[in-house]
């Protein structure tokens, strides 16, 4: 469970392999120093890679059990220990999984894989416009990104992302990928400016994406690219802060229903204090007429 009382930055998507035994300390310590204390370890399966086989049964033979197509989760407990050995505390890790499909046909698998419960927050990459459609209509999950390897050629309108938006969808936007090309860069610039159109920067989150330690960028870094994706300063700051956190409780919400509620002391209690009841009746309160039958 997330700590509330954080209040730290968010980078919801560092990719496994930032992660790895052999440079997982670097990673770690490079995210602490730069403020960020809530890490999600991002995992992608591209579903489409993986069709979908279907075998004729013969008789006699038992019915298929659903093989587990997702991996496991990370080992959250690993980098919690490490994090106690490095003395780096209020951290708090989580495990997400970005699907990448075209068709909804082979989607079925991972959803029903005894592993996808597992994770704490669901992305969705659609590569076609039937698949964002899908998304739409039946999928629910928590953010909706986009490969900026290549410019977006999907059907997005103002209709579409406002449906997005009310299904508690955020759209992501990965400043590594400014970072590393600049055909990416490109791509992610139009791709924000999309947005900025369609639904006025709604729901955007920033993370990092990041497959190396050394494309990791400081929180203030990130906000002043806002201008750039054209986001004011407000929205620049709440996409690595407040929507992160609204993707944590909408994930919460997706698994356990739709109420969300946090209990927290805010004041302590005196306990020697008299406690009045609504139902006590007021000794200055003149005694009521009877009425006559």
């Amino acid at each position: 469970m997330p700590d509330w009382n954080n209040t730290g930055f968010y980078d919801l998507n560092v990719h496994e392999s930032c992660l790895e035994p052999a440079v997982r300390v670097v990673t770690l310590q490079t995210l602490y120093n730069l403020g960020y204390r809530t890490i999600a370890v991002n995992q992608v399966v591209e579903v489409d890679a993986h069709p979908e086989t279907k075998k004729k049964k013969k008789k006699g033979e038992p019915r298929d059990v659903w093989a587990d197509v997702l991996p496991e989760p990370c080992n959250l407990q690993e980098l919690r220990k490490l994090a106690v050995d490095l003395n780096v505390k209020n951290v708090t890790f989580l495990n997400r999984l970005t699907l990448i499909f075209a068709s909804q046909d082979s989607l079925h698998r991972y959803l029903k894989s005894s592993n996808f419960k597992k994770y704490d927050i669901i992305a969705v990459i659609p590569t076609t416009t039937p698949a964002l459609m899908f998304i739409c209509s039946n999928l629910d999950a928590d953010i909706i990104g986009f490969n900026p390897q290549n410019k977006l050629t999907l059907r997005m309108n103002r209709k579409i992302y406002t449906q997005l938006v009310d299904k508690g969808y955020h759209f992501e936007l990965t400043y590594s990928s400014a970072i590393q090309d600049s055909t990416k860069r490109k791509n992610l610039i139009h791709l924000s400016h999309l947005y900025h159109t369609f639904g006025k920067s709604k729901n955007i989150i920033f993370s990092s994406a990041a497959e190396s330690h050394m494309f990791i960028r400081s929180p203030y870094d990130v906000t002043s690219l806002g201008l750039l994706f054209g986001l004011n300063e407000l929205q620049s700051k709440n996409a690595i802060l407040h929507n992160p956190k609204n993707v944590i409780l909408n994930a919460i919400g997706r698994q356990h229903g739709k109420a969300v509620m946090m209990v927290e002391n805010t004041e302590p209690m005196d306990l020697d204090e008299p406690i009045v009841l609504d139902s006590d009746e007021d000794p200055d309160e003149p005694a009521q007429k009877k009425s006559k039958l």
